[in-house]
């Protein structure tokens, strides 16, 4: 033992001053390494044997103490998580198209109002003296015009007599026609089908069409958007099971994608998925924030192991820690692992294990290959 520390030590000497040496060439460090990595990996050998025969010679030896659990064969799914937000078929925001007072609110928050339905008046006692003289111009008129018309039609009085009463009429009928337009800028109406959300304005205070003045929601389309990266955009379809949480509310539905959008957003790289909330029984809310998990792989029978219990050696390989029987004790084997999907700490085991084997849970970060330990507790 002594000798191969010595031959160490030398090597490590001499790598150290051939590397002052500027005229060595690359292939020649590459060797040093490469013999000094096999020296080392001997040595390592050599002192985990002694180790062994030190535990078994040692009877006052504490064996380190573990945890098993087994190796499942069960049914992996693997999900797409990304949030997104409740949306409803109309969310309109009123403005009033010309500054006034309000003088009457006709409906209340929480109040159904149809299409086309007034919810708010303003004060239009100037357009509205306005239209009552033009509609008084407007009679007497057409009064005029049908008098000279009857007359026409009699070849009783001069064309142009005609032709300037019909011109006289069509120009009141004109200019009423835009008054009366004006007069409904004085009223707020509900663009949309749906429930008032709120009313912003009390009667008497002034309204301008740069302040809102009511919110109208409208429930009956209510669905979740949210936004995928496009390497999900061939796994996802119409009609694809999601799981939608709303952690607010506290509860979890089933539903399905209703549309799938075509368009990539060049930002960031991801498209948008539409999520139909008509069937679901609950007091949504606009912009409620919902957790959606969208189920992109199955497996039937894999093998699977917590994901915590896998570790990394120095060379890259992934690796579980099992239980073996030697010489009636329990000692450590190190199994190399092919792993491929994880989630929620559960991971798909391609290659190293078969099912059922006896793997160290709690307590395998403090043992090494070949070690004999004491088991604590077996996990089901």
């Amino acid at each position: 033992m002594k000798k191969i520390i010595f031959m160490l030590s030398f090597s490590i000497v001499a790598f150290s001053c051939g590397n002052n040496n500027e005229t060595d060439g690359l292939s020649e460090l590459k060797e040093k390494k490469d013999s000094l990595k096999t020296l080392y990996d001997d040595i390592a050998i050599q002192i985990a044997a002694i180790d062994q025969q030190i535990k078994a010679a040692d009877t006052n030896l504490r064996l380190p103490l573990v945890t098993l659990n087994t190796v499942e064969v069960k049914t992996f799914n693997h999900f797409v998580e990304v949030q997104g937000a409740v949306e409803t078929g109309g969310n309109a925001l009123l403005y009033p198209e010309v500054p006034g007072v309000i003088t009457a609110i006709l409906v209340k928050e929480g109040s159904r109002v149809n299409k086309g339905d007034v919810l708010l008046k303003m004060d239009a006692d100037v357009i509205q003296s306005t239209l009552t003289e033009i509609e008084t111009q407007y009679d007497l008129a057409k009064q005029i015009f049908e008098k000279q018309e009857r007359l026409w039609n009699e070849k009783i009085g001069s064309e142009v007599q005609y032709l300037q009463a019909k011109t006289n009429k069509e120009a009141l009928e004109q200019k009423l026609k835009t008054v009366k337009q004006q007069a409904n800028m004085y009223v707020v109406k509900s663009p949309i089908t749906g429930i008032v959300d709120e009313i912003l304005p009390k009667v008497g205070e002034s309204a301008n069409p740069m302040m809102p003045v009511a919110r109208v929601i409208n429930y009956n389309e209510t669905y979740i958007k949210a936004d995928v990266s496009e390497n999900y955009i061939s796994i996802l379809k119409e009609g694809t099971l999601v799981n939608v949480n709303f952690p607010t509310i506290h509860q979890t539905f089933e539903c399905k994608l209703s549309r799938v959008a075509d368009f990539i957003n060049p930002n960031n790289r991801s498209f948008k998925i539409y999520i139909d909330l008509s069937n679901v029984k609950a007091d949504l809310k606009p912009n409620l924030l919902a957790d959606i998990s969208i189920r992109d792989f199955s497996q039937d029978s894999a093998v699977v192991v917590p994901s915590s219990i896998i570790q990394q050696d120095r060379n890259g390989n992934n690796y579980v820690y099992v239980i073996a029987d030697k010489q009636n004790q329990k000692m450590v084997k190190k199994v190399i692992i092919k792993s491929g999907l994880s989630y929620q700490n559960q991971t798909v085991i391609l290659e190293g294990l078969l099912g059922n084997e006896m793997y160290i849970d709690k307590g395998s970060r403090s043992v090494q290959d070949g070690d004999v330990v004491e088991i604590k507790e077996v996990g089901r």
